[in-house]
Protein backbone atom coordinates (compact mmCIF):
# COMPACT_ATOMS: atom_id res chain seq x y z
CA UNK A 1 0.00 0.00 0.00
CA UNK A 2 1.53 3.43 -1.12
CA UNK A 3 1.55 5.40 2.35
CA UNK A 4 2.99 8.76 0.82
CA UNK A 5 5.57 10.72 -1.56
CA UNK A 6 8.07 12.99 -0.32
CA UNK A 7 8.28 16.54 -1.59
CA UNK A 8 11.47 18.26 -0.64
CA UNK A 9 10.87 21.68 -0.03
CA UNK A 10 12.79 25.30 -0.10
CA UNK A 11 9.73 26.78 1.97
CA UNK A 12 7.39 24.93 4.41
CA UNK A 13 5.42 28.10 4.58
CA UNK A 14 4.59 28.66 1.18
CA UNK A 15 3.79 24.80 0.35
CA UNK A 16 1.51 25.06 3.74
CA UNK A 17 -0.51 28.26 2.35
CA UNK A 18 -0.84 26.35 -1.12
CA UNK A 19 -1.52 22.72 0.10
CA UNK A 20 -3.39 23.36 3.10
CA UNK A 21 -4.87 27.03 2.36
CA UNK A 22 -5.99 26.90 -1.37
CA UNK A 23 -6.00 22.94 -1.53
CA UNK A 24 -7.43 22.02 1.41
CA UNK A 25 -5.49 19.58 2.74
CA UNK A 26 -5.58 19.03 6.24
CA UNK A 27 -1.89 18.08 8.27
CA UNK A 28 -1.63 14.50 9.92
CA UNK A 29 1.93 15.29 11.39
CA UNK A 30 4.41 17.74 11.89
CA UNK A 31 7.51 17.47 13.55
CA UNK A 32 11.40 17.62 13.48
CA UNK A 33 13.21 14.22 12.90
CA UNK A 34 16.91 14.52 13.10
CA UNK A 35 19.55 11.77 13.16
CA UNK A 36 21.03 9.15 11.42
CA UNK A 37 18.14 8.44 8.95
CA UNK A 38 18.42 12.48 7.99
CA UNK A 39 22.06 11.94 7.52
CA UNK A 40 21.57 9.45 5.15
CA UNK A 41 18.91 10.68 3.21
CA UNK A 42 21.01 14.22 2.60
CA UNK A 43 23.86 12.36 2.10
CA UNK A 44 25.66 13.31 5.02
CA UNK A 45 24.61 17.40 4.61
CA UNK A 46 21.84 17.74 7.26
CA UNK A 47 21.37 16.13 10.48
CA UNK A 48 17.38 17.29 11.06
CA UNK A 49 14.62 17.65 9.27
CA UNK A 50 10.56 19.30 9.36
CA UNK A 51 8.22 16.57 7.96
CA UNK A 52 4.57 17.47 7.62
CA UNK A 53 2.37 14.82 6.26
CA UNK A 54 -0.77 16.36 4.61
CA UNK A 55 -4.26 14.09 3.16
CA UNK A 56 -6.81 15.14 1.21
CA UNK A 57 -9.50 12.91 2.07
CA UNK A 58 -9.76 9.78 4.94
CA UNK A 59 -8.66 7.55 3.07
CA UNK A 60 -5.90 7.36 0.54
CA UNK A 61 -2.19 8.03 0.67
CA UNK A 62 -0.94 11.19 2.04
CA UNK A 63 2.27 14.03 0.62
CA UNK A 64 4.97 14.01 3.01
CA UNK A 65 6.65 18.08 2.56
CA UNK A 66 10.44 17.83 4.19
CA UNK A 67 12.34 20.95 4.26
CA UNK A 68 15.79 20.44 5.52
CA UNK A 69 17.30 22.02 8.95
CA UNK A 70 20.25 22.22 10.95
CA UNK A 71 19.13 21.96 14.88
CA UNK A 72 16.36 24.46 13.70
CA UNK A 73 18.06 26.52 11.63
CA UNK A 74 17.34 26.80 7.95
CA UNK A 75 20.74 25.75 6.39
CA UNK A 76 19.80 25.59 2.97
CA UNK A 77 17.95 23.46 0.08
CA UNK A 78 19.22 20.65 -1.64
CA UNK A 79 18.49 20.55 -5.64
CA UNK A 80 17.15 16.71 -5.93
CA UNK A 81 14.98 15.49 -8.84
CA UNK A 82 14.95 12.36 -7.01
CA UNK A 83 11.47 10.50 -5.58
CA UNK A 84 10.92 8.97 -2.31
CA UNK A 85 7.54 6.27 -2.71
CA UNK A 86 7.12 4.47 1.02
CA UNK A 87 5.60 1.33 1.06
CA UNK A 88 3.44 0.30 4.14
CA UNK A 89 4.70 -3.37 4.84
CA UNK A 90 3.26 -5.99 7.37
CA UNK A 91 6.85 -7.06 8.20
CA UNK A 92 9.69 -5.73 7.71
CA UNK A 93 11.74 -8.57 8.38
CA UNK A 94 9.49 -10.81 5.61
CA UNK A 95 9.87 -7.89 2.97
CA UNK A 96 13.20 -7.33 3.08
CA UNK A 97 13.62 -11.14 2.43
CA UNK A 98 11.60 -11.24 -0.45
CA UNK A 99 13.83 -8.20 -1.73
CA UNK A 100 16.96 -10.02 -0.85
CA UNK A 101 15.44 -12.94 -2.71
CA UNK A 102 15.14 -11.00 -5.54
CA UNK A 103 18.80 -9.94 -5.24
CA UNK A 104 18.04 -6.37 -4.12
CA UNK A 105 20.12 -5.13 -1.30
CA UNK A 106 18.96 -2.23 0.97
CA UNK A 107 20.93 1.16 0.73
CA UNK A 108 20.61 2.06 4.50
CA UNK A 109 20.58 0.41 8.32
CA UNK A 110 17.12 -0.03 9.33
CA UNK A 111 16.02 3.24 11.23
CA UNK A 112 13.60 3.57 14.63
CA UNK A 113 10.99 6.63 14.18
CA UNK A 114 9.12 8.12 16.59
CA UNK A 115 6.45 10.57 15.76
CA UNK A 116 3.86 11.76 18.49
CA UNK A 117 0.55 11.63 16.61
CA UNK A 118 1.32 9.03 13.78
CA UNK A 119 3.49 6.47 16.51
CA UNK A 120 6.72 4.67 16.13
CA UNK A 121 7.95 2.73 12.91
CA UNK A 122 10.68 0.73 11.26
CA UNK A 123 12.07 1.90 7.96
CA UNK A 124 14.83 0.86 5.34
CA UNK A 125 15.47 2.59 2.22
CA UNK A 126 16.31 0.62 -1.63
CA UNK A 127 16.91 2.38 -4.87
CA UNK A 128 15.33 1.76 -8.29
CA UNK A 129 17.46 1.40 -11.62
CA UNK A 130 17.40 4.96 -11.75
CA UNK A 131 18.23 5.47 -8.36
CA UNK A 132 14.78 6.84 -6.59
CA UNK A 133 14.31 5.94 -2.69
CA UNK A 134 11.93 3.10 -1.96
CA UNK A 135 11.30 3.42 1.86
CA UNK A 136 9.69 0.36 3.22
CA UNK A 137 7.73 1.14 6.47
CA UNK A 138 6.51 -1.07 8.96
CA UNK A 139 4.47 0.42 12.24
CA UNK A 140 5.06 -0.43 15.69
CA UNK A 141 2.42 -2.75 17.28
Amino acid sequence: MLIHVDIFVKSMKHMLEFYVGKLGMEIVEDSVISGDMVFFVSKGMYTAYRIVLLKLSRMGSMIELIQYLDYGKEKGYIPTTQVTITLLVISLEDSMNKMAAQGIKPVSQIFEVQLPKVGKSKIVFYEDPEKNMIELLQMAV
